[in-house]
């Protein structure tokens, strides 16, 4: 069987890269395309026989925008970004939160350890309810602290992808802690509750000197958590093990 020439161009050309446009007023990052994906509920089982089921939190996948290696060296070696910068809000009835943020370096500091030299190409996101974020101790009891007892029924993936452009401007300082991903999910605390409306923002960044180069701007698709019930779980009344 022959494969057509215009075949094979169509199999290796379909990643779509952002352009990054340069000139006398300053520069912008055009034709930025992101989606989020993957959205996954996960389970706990727990009770004093883990016989009720409950949510621990809840995961997706958000992608990354692909830049070509010449921009990125220019991005690096004339404006100090190395990397990307996202910031998790949170919409709860009319109030916007700010949960934190997390930075992927364009190019990972484990290299040569078995990780590829590229920018990452996504993050995994996890957001914990509270009764689970705290530590590995608190996500073993069998009676969840802070007395979880919620279970998501009903949340889904909202917008469409969408191109979307960022202008580099005057940098300025990021003063909050962000995380660093490389290997491992980056995990947020929901609180009690994860009823809402969460959104991911995105801004070049300066690593080494913690500074933005843009304003944030909001990803065109975002996670929607909209109904969690009750479950009763009758051998865990009255007991608190994040108090003994």
């Amino acid at each position: 069987m022959k494969i057509l020439p215009f075949l094979l161009l169509g199999l290796f050309s379909c990643t779509k890269y952002a352009e990054v446009n340069r000139d006398s007023v300053g520069t912008i990052i055009s034709g930025i395309e992101t989606e989020l994906y993957q959205l996954n509920e996960i389970q706990w089982f727990v009770g004093k026989r883990k016989e009720k089921k409950v949510t621990q939190s809840i995961t997706f996948i958000a992608s990354l925008p692909k830049v070509e290696e010449d921009d990125l060296k220019y991005l690096t070696e004339t404006k100090g970004i190395d990397s990307w910068i996202l910031r998790l809000i949170v919409r709860k009835g009319g109030e916007e939160r700010d949960l934190g943020s997390l930075y992927t370096l364009f190019k990972p500091r484990l290299e040569g350890r078995g990780v590829s030299a590229g920018a990452a190409s996504s993050v995994t996101i996890k957001i914990y309810y509270a009764a689970a974020y705290a530590s590995e101790r608190f996500r073993a009891f069998k009676c969840p602290a802070f007395e979880h007892n919620k279970k998501i029924t009903s949340m889904e993936i909202r917008g469409s992808e969408e191109p979307m452009e960022l202008i580099i401007l005057a940098s300025s300082p990021y003063t909050e802690k962000s995380q660093l991903i490389e290997l491992t999910p980056s995990s947020f605390n929901g609180g009690l509750s994860l009823i809402g409306e969460y959104f991911l923002e995105l801004a070049p960044y300066d690593s080494k000197k913690k500074l933005i180069h843009s304003s944030f701007k909001r990803l065109p698709m975002s996670i929607s958590v909209k109904e969690e019930e009750s479950v009763e779980i009758p051998s865990c009344a009255g007991i608190h093990e994040e108090l003994q």
